[in-house]
């Protein structure tokens, strides 16, 4: 019996360097049953020369539409049972294919039931490995509804191109795309993971993490949403506070001390008390340099 074929789209956005990386990790995949989609969203072909250079299907959209809808342009040219959707920036470690198809395939023929998302952990190039929550795996619409699914992101997700289909068209969501696309999944499917660091995110993809744009995208979900969030109101006090204490950090990324971040950790304090949330709530009165004292001494604790 043939291999599963496994789609693996790439959107991609002036950086040609990172994109050569992104897709000779994945052509130095030990599972061979894969396609590769080069979506350039530069709106000018950008990534033309470096496309070229590999078997890849290239597609040069005509102008910059986004993350989301330059995802789409690959998904529809996706011939897959599985569909990888591969940040430029990131780097898939060579068994990450091949062990989340074995998982995908086994659950086919599980009595409990498919499972239509595999995800993974993950690595910064310059921070520590992310594992799985041993909870998140099965019903995991709470945990995504809370924003508290990581280390599960687009890189780190293989997914059933039925249940993908199921979902699309993906929205424009200019910093809450992942998010969108889990609760969306989460709805309709059980989500598994393999233990293991399978994928490597670039510094790129870490600090879109930390930037407004993500501050905003999640008030957008949570209003999106809204509808969803009236059934679990557990998860969206979870994912208020969560938001209100990521404000709160961007803001002290951007300046050293800012009444605004304290008030965003006092938000998120008041929506979900818990000593972690005070830790940090009085290490914002310090300033940057304070929160900067608060992770290293929790990261040592937990």
């Amino acid at each position: 019996m043939a291999a599963p074929l496994v789609s693996v789209v790439v959107p991609t956005y002036y950086r040609n360097d990172r994109l050569r990386d992104a897709v000779e990790s994945v052509l130095a995949s030990d599972y061979d049953a894969v396609e590769v989609v080069v979506v350039d969203d530069s709106g000018e072909a950008h990534a033309e020369p470096v496309a070229e250079e590999y078997p890849v299907e290239y597609v040069a959209l005509p102008e910059n539409r986004g993350g989301n809808p330059a995802r789409m342009a690959g998904i529809e040219r996706a011939d897959g049972a599985y569909v990888q959707l591969l940040d430029d920036d990131d780097r898939l470690h060579p068994t990450k294919l091949s062990k989340q198809v074995a998982l995908l395939e086994a659950s086919n023929s599980d009595d409990e039931g498919a499972v239509g998302v595999a995800y993974c952990g993950m690595c910064f190039e310059r921070g520590d490995d992310v594992l799985p929550n041993p909870d998140c795996r099965g019903d995991v619409l709470p945990q995504a509804l809370a924003f508290d699914l990581s280390p599960c992101v687009t890189s780190t997700m293989l997914v059933d191109s039925d249940e993908l289909a199921a979902v699309l068209p993906l929205a424009n969501r200019p910093g809450g795309d992942d998010l969108g696309l889990m609760i969306d999944l989460a709805r309709r499917t059980a989500f598994d993971y393999v233990d293991e660091v399978l994928v490597t995110r670039g510094e790129a993809g870490e600090s879109r993490g930390k930037s407004r744009g993500v501050v905003r995208g999640r008030r957008d979900i949570l209003w999106e949403y809204a509808h969803v969030y009236g059934l679990h109101p557990a998860p969206r006090r979870r994912a208020v506070a969560a938001t209100n204490a990521l404000e709160g950090r961007v803001r002290l990324g951007e300046r050293a001390w800012d009444p605004r971040a304290i008030r965003a950790f006092l938000r998120a304090f008041r929506g979900e008390p818990s000593p972690e949330r005070g830790a940090f709530l009085a290490a914002s009165l310090f300033g940057r340099t304070g929160l900067t004292f608060a992770d290293r001494v929790l990261s040592r604790v937990n």
